[in-house]
């Protein structure tokens, strides 16, 4: 079976935090045919994005999802303060239950619009809607009293295709700068 990897993170511009970034990603994948599935991963920082400075660069392959053709991904860039935030059973269960409520209504949504499967655009959309959902969770699970990392910029979509095998996203924000590429393998 195939994975999403990412295959290279450079940091460009550390955040604003005090001494290096530790840095973890938040993955959304979800299924776009009945009953739409959907799964959260989280990875990171542990020996491999960990104490990132300016221009500093990793190119270890760390398997973050199942890779599925048609599957639509969102990937959350964050940097770790203290500890990661976004850890537990209960924690991680509520962002599963919740980006997968999100999820669900939006391919049902084009159900009920027979406009499945989705195309590249509506495909876009519910990328965003839990892109949306995911900085709201952060704003829940990673303020205090529950938490203090950082988002680094938006949740974006990964979206591979035969014509983009490596795509490279940007994050930017809490005062930093990251490219990440990711692959499958």
């Amino acid at each position: 079976m195939s994975s999403l990897v990412i295959d290279a993170v450079r940091c460009r511009e550390e955040t604003d935090e005090i001494g290096s970034d530790d840095v973890y990603v938040v993955v959304f994948r979800g299924d776009p045919k009945a009953p739409f599935g959907s799964n959260v991963g989280v990875h990171g920082p542990g020996s491999v994005w960990s104490d990132f400075d300016t221009t500093e660069f990793e190119g270890t392959d760390v398997p973050i999802a199942k890779f599925f053709p048609d599957a639509v991904y969102v990937v959350m860039l964050v940097e770790e303060d203290n500890a990661r935030d976004i850890s537990g059973a209960e924690v991680i269960g509520a962002w599963k239950s919740q980006l997968g409520l999100v999820w669900r209504g939006a391919m049902l949504s084009l159900a009920f619009g027979n406009s499945l499967p989705p195309s590249p655009a509506a495909a876009a959309a519910a990328a965003q809607n839990i892109a949306q959902a995911m900085l709201g969770l952060a704003s829940v699970y990673m303020e205090l009293p529950k938490g203090n990392d950082d988002p680094i910029g938006n949740p974006q979509q990964v979206v591979i295709t035969p014509a983009n095998t490596t795509p490279l996203l940007h994050f930017h924000g809490a005062g930093g700068y990251y490219r990440i590429r990711f692959k499958v393998a």
